[in-house]
C-alpha cells in the first residue's frame, strides 16, 4: 500500500505526523517516534510570552539590590547576557534533532507581538527547521 504524502511541502513517507508535545523535548524520544514510524516531527512550542518572562524575572533579580549597599552600588556588570534569554535552547533542541533524526522536523512558535513572530520564525528556520507551525489562540473576553 502506497502511503507516501505530501504536508507543508515536505514529501512524507506516510501521513503520521507527530504533533507538538513535551515528549518532543527529549531526543531520545525524537528517535523512537521516528522508528515507530512517524514521517514528520512537530517540536513543543516556543512561547514569546516565556522568553518575556525569563527577561523580566532576570532583570528584576539583578536590579532590586541596586542601591542597598554603600560599598556596591551594584553587583552585576550592564549587558551581561544569559543563554537562554532569546530562545538559544530551543534553537539548540532543532538543531539536535535535525542531527538526531532522518524526518522532517517542524518548529512551533507563539508569538505575542507584531514583527516578534518574523524575529522567532527566521531564528527556528536557520536552525534547521523544515517547516514552521505557527501556534495561534485567541481568548475572547468581555472588560466590563
Amino acid at each position: 500500500m502506497k502511503l507516501n504524502t505530501q504536508y507543508l511541502g515536505l514529501n512524507l513517507k506516510n501521513p503520521i505526523v507527530v504533533s507538538a508535545c513535551s515528549l518532543g523535548k527529549d531526543i531520545d524520544n525524537l528517535k523512537e517516534m521516528e522508528s515507530c514510524g512517524a514521517a514528520a516531527i512537530v517540536l513543543p512550542s516556543l512561547f514569546e510570552e516565556e522568553i518575556n518572562q525569563d527577561k523580566n524575572l532576570l532583570d528584576y533579580s539583578f536590579n532590586m539590590t541596586t542601591g542597598m549597599n554603600a560599598e556596591a552600588v551594584d553587583f552585576f556588570p550592564k549587558g551581561f547576557e544569559f543563554h537562554n534569554m532569546e530562545g538559544e535552547d530551543y534553537l539548540d533542541l532543532v538543531k539536535a534533532a535535525k542531527r538526531a533524526v532522518n524526518i522532517p522536523i517542524i518548529g512551533s512558535l507563539n508569538g505575542t507581538k507584531i514583527g516578534s513572530w518574523t524575529k522567532y520564525a527566521k531564528k527556528i528556520e536557520a536552525a534547521g527547521a523544515d517547516a514552521l507551525e505557527l501556534n495561534t489562540y485567541f481568548i475572547p473576553t468581555d472588560s466590563l
